[in-house]
């Protein structure tokens, strides 16, 4: 599930999906996006998820969902502030 945001935002890693996640914040004030991107990493990571409880584990996952929303929304909306 985690992997959903790299492909949102078309990034191959972890560390593209970062720097494009920083560009989508700065440029739309909605820096939030930077924490529900954290989440999806953490639980991305075998040894910070095996850390975690069943419990924090899902309190992460319902971020992740939240980053695919709110990054699509940002990324819809400026697809269409564009001039053709």
């Amino acid at each position: 599930m985690a992997t959903l945001c790299l492909e949102l935002l078309e990034a191959t890693e972890w560390l593209e999906a970062w720097r494009k996640i920083d560009k989508l914040a700065q440029s739309s004030g909605e820096y939030v996006l930077a924490k529900f991107l954290a989440s999806a990493y953490a639980l991305a990571n075998d040894g910070i998820y095996g850390a975690l409880s069943p419990m924090t584990r899902e309190f992460l996952a319902r971020d992740i969902v939240v980053c695919l929303e709110k990054a699509s929304q940002v990324l819809e909306s400026q697809l269409f502030s564009q001039p053709l």
